[in-house]
C-alpha cells in the first residue's frame, strides 16, 4: 500500500492521459483554478482505476475527488451514503451544476424508483446514490450488474469499523462489493479515522493495492473554545451568539427535550431557530432541514440525528451544549463549520455530569471489550475539554497526526499565559462540607450548604446547624461550580452512584494543607470574555459590494429553488468583491467561477459589479 501524508508526500506516477481534460473540467465544472492539497493525487488514482482510501477533514474537498473523474470516465458512479437527507442534498447540488444524478431510497414511490432505474439503464445518469441498506439487497445487486459502473464511492467509510464512532451493520456487507463487482475499483472517503479504524476499513472493504491519502487534521479557519457550563449554559450561549448575528450555525444538545426547550428560548430571545431530532415526523425533519440550508432560518438546534456530512458550506459556528460521546463525533460535528474555508468558531460547554450521562448509555452493552472501548472514548473527550493544551494539537494527536500548538486559533493557546489563582482555601471549605454531610450528597446540595441556603431539604436535614453552613457566601454559586469542577478534573473528588460526591486519597492531603490547588483566573470569571479571534482572510474586499452580491445570490437561489451556496459560496463572492471583474474573461479568472456557472449566473453578477 502506498501512503501519501499531507506533510510528507511520496511522489507517485502522474498520468498523462486526460491531463488537459482534467484541468478543463476542474475550471469549467467546479470553477477552481487549481487543486487543493491531495485532491489531484486522489483524482489521478481514480482515473487509473486504483482503489483509494482518502481521509480528509470536512471542507477539504473530498466530493470533488470522485465527482471530477466521473465526468471524464465513461459509465456511472455508484455512491453509497448513510443518510437520505445527505443524499438529497448532494443530488440537488449536482443537478444545479447541470450534472445528471439521482438517488434510490426507501422514501420513494415504486414509480419514482422505476423511472430512475430506467434512466440508469439507458446511460442517462452519471451518479446514482444508494444507502447501504438499499444496496445490500439481491434486487439492487442484480440491477447494478446490468450497468456500466466505472467505480464505487463509499462515503463516511468509518461507519464500517466497529472501533469507529458511528458503526453500522449494513456497512459491513459492503465488503462483498469486490466479489460482486471485481472489475470496478472502490474509493472510500471519511473525515475521521484513527490508525485502528483505518486498518479496519481497508480490511473490511478488501481493497486491493489501495492508495491511502491522509490529510492533516488541522483546520486553520476554525477557532475552538471550550468552557465549563454554568447551570444550563444559556447565558454563555447568548454571549457567544452575539458575535454571530445573522450567521448560520448548529447547536448540538443531548436530548429531544433539550432541543425543543433551547430552540424556544432562542426564539423568545430574538434569534431565529428550528429543531431537528429523531422524534420529529420525517416530513417535518426534511422541511426544517430545507429551511435551514436555504438560509430562511439562522440556527438549527439538533441532536446527533442531524447527521453526517451536512452539505452547507457557509455554517459559521457550531456549539455543543454538553460533552459529545467521543472525539470522533466532536471533530466531525465541528467540521461542519467553515466548509467554505471562511473564518468560523466553535464552542463546547460541558461539566462532569455529562460523563455520567454518557456512561448511562453504555449500561446495556453486553460485549465488555467494546463497552470498555467506548468508555475510554468518554474519558478521552473529557480530558480533551479540561486540558490546557492546544485544542488543535490534541485533536491531531488523537487522529495520529503531529501538530505544533496553533498559537491563536483556540482558547487554550490564547490564554496560555493567563494568571493563576490559588483556590486551596475554597477547596478546603468545599471538602469540609462534603465530609460534614458524610459524602452523601451531590453538587447543588453541597453548594447550597456553603452558601447558607434556606431550601427545605437543607433545613429538614438540619444542615444549617453544621459548622460549614454559610461559610462560603462570599463566593458566587457559579464560582463554586467552577471550583468543584476543578477538584473533579484533578481527581480530588469523584462522582459516585446517584451523582454523590466522594473523596479520593488526595482529598485528605488538601484538607490537611499538604497540597495546594490552583486554577486559571479566567475560569472564575462568570461572563464570557470577548475573544479577539484572528481572521484568516488573506485579501481585502469591498464589503458593500459583497453585501449587494449576497442579495442577488439570495434572489437567484429563491428563483432556482436551491440553497444560496449552490449559486456561489461566500468565498467566491468575496473574490468577486475584491477583483471586480468587468467582462466574461475577467470573471472566469476569478477562483470559484467556471464556464457553467458563468453561463447560468455570470451576467447578473457582472451587472451588480458594474452598477456598484
Amino acid at each position: 500500500m502506498k501512503i501519501i501524508d499531507f506533510c510528507h508526500f511520496i511522489t507517485i506516477r502522474k498520468i498523462n492521459i486526460n491531463s488537459d481534460i482534467k484541468y478543463k473540467v476542474l475550471k469549467d465544472n467546479f470553477g477552481h483554478n487549481s487543486f487543493r492539497e491531495l485532491q489531484e493525487e486522489g483524482v489521478d488514482a481514480i482515473l487509473e482505476n486504483r482503489d483509494l482510501l482518502m481521509i480528509l477533514p470536512t471542507g477539504g474537498g473530498k466530493s470533488l475527488v470522485f465527482q471530477l473523474p466521473t465526468l471524464i470516465k465513461d459509465g456511472i458512479s455508484i455512491v453509497v451514503s448513510p443518510l437520505i437527507a445527505l443524499m438529497q442534498d448532494q443530488v440537488s447540488s449536482l443537478k444545479a451544476q447541470g450534472i445528471s444524478a439521482d438517488m434510490i431510497s426507501s422514501a420513494q414511490s415504486r414509480e419514482d424508483i422505476d423511472a430512475i432505474v430506467y434512466s440508469a439503464r439507458m446511460g442517462e445518469l452519471k451518479f446514482l446514490y444508494l444507502s447501504p441498506e438499499k444496496l445490500n439487497t439481491e434486487w439492487t445487486l442484480n440491477f447494478l450488474r446490468a450497468l456500466n459502473i466505472n467505480f464505487f464511492v463509499i462515503d463516511e467509510a468509518h461507519c464500517i469499523s466497529q472501533w469507529g464512532h458511528e458503526f453500522r451493520d449494513d456497512y459491513r456487507a459492503l465488503g462483498n462489493l469486490k466479489a460482486n463487482f471485481p472489475d470496478s475499483n472502490i474509493c472510500a472517503f471519511t473525515a475521521t479515522s484513527t490508525n485502528h479504524v483505518t486498518d479496519d476499513i481497508l480490511r473490511e472493504l478488501r481493497l486491493e493495492n489501495p492508495l491511502l491519502l491522509k490529510g492533516q487534521v488541522f483546520r486553520k479557519n476554525i477557532f475552538i473554545s471550550a468552557s465549563r457550563r454554568i447551570t444550563n449554559g444559556q447565558a454563555q450561549l447568548k454571549d457567544f451568539l452575539s458575535r454571530h448575528k445573522n450567521e448560520s450555525g448548529i447547536i448540538y444538545v443531548s436530548s429531544r427535550k433539550k432541543a425543543e426547550e433551547l430552540s424556544n428560548f432562542l426564539n423568545i430571545s430574538g434569534f431565529k431557530s428550528l429543531v431537528y431530532h429523531a422524534g420529529l415526523p420525517q416530513h417535518i425533519r426534511e422541511q426544517n432541514f430545507k429551511i435551514f440550508v436555504n438560509d430562511k432560518v439562522d440556527i438549527m438546534v439538533a441532536t446527533i440525528a442531524f447527521g453526517m456530512g451536512i452539505d452547507k458550506s457557509d455554517i459559521r459556528f457550531v456549539v455543543h451544549m454538553s460533552l459529545p460521546k467521543s472525539q470522533e463525533n466532536y471533530y466531525q460535528e465541528i467540521g461542519r463549520a467553515g466548509r467554505d474555508g471562511e473564518d468560523s468558531e466553535t464552542l463546547l460547554l460541558f461539566n462532569t455530569a455529562d460523563m455520567v450521562m454518557q456512561r448511562k448509555f453504555l449500561e446495556d452493552i453486553a460485549n465488555q471489550e467494546y463497552k470498555n472501548h467506548l468508555d475510554s472514548k468518554i474519558d478521552s473527550i473529557y480530558k480533551y475539554a479540561t486540558s490546557e493544551i492546544c485544542f488543535h494539537k490534541q485533536l491531531a494527536e488523537y487522529f495520529d497526526n503531529e501538530l505544533e500548538p496553533c498559537k491563536d486559533r483556540c482558547d487554550n493557546c490564547l490564554s496560555f499565559n493567563d494568571d493563576r489563582q490559588d483556590i486551596t482555601t475554597q477547596s478546603q471549605m468545599l471538602l469540609s462540607a462534603i465530609a460534614k454531610t458524610k459524602q452523601s450528597f451531590g453538587k447543588n446540595y453541597i453548594i447550597d450548604v456553603l452558601r447558607g441556603s434556606k431550601e427545605h431539604k437543607i433545613l429538614t436535614n438540619k444542615a444549617d446547624s453544621l459548622s460549614v453552613y454559610g461559610i462560603g457566601t462570599h463566593v458566587t454559586k457559579k464560582e463554586w461550580f467552577v471550583i468543584l469542577e476543578r477538584l473533579l478534573e484533578l481527581s480530588i473528588l469523584r462522582i459516585g452512584q446517584f451523582s454523590v460526591l466522594k473523596f479520593t486519597n488526595d482529598a485528605i492531603d488538601i484538607l490537611k494543607g499538604k497540597q495546594r490547588v490552583d486554577i486559571k483566573s479566567s475560569r472564575l470569571k462568570v461572563s464570557v470574555k470577548e475573544k479577539k479571534i484572528k481572521q484568516v482572510n488573506d485579501f481585502e474586499y469591498d464589503e458593500e459590494l459583497f453585501e449587494s452580491l449576497r442579495v442577488k445570490r439570495a434572489e437567484l437561489a429563491s428563483d432556482f429553488g436551491v440553497p444560496a451556496y449552490i449559486i456561489f459560496g461566500d468565498k467566491t463572492l468575496k473574490h468577486l468583491a475584491n477583483e471586480k471583474p468587468f467582462d466574461k474573461d475577467s470573471m472566469l479568472d476569478v477562483n470559484g467561477v467556471g464556464e457553467k456557472k458563468y453561463n447560468q449566473f455570470g451576467e447578473e453578477f457582472l451587472e451588480i459589479i458594474k452598477n456598484h
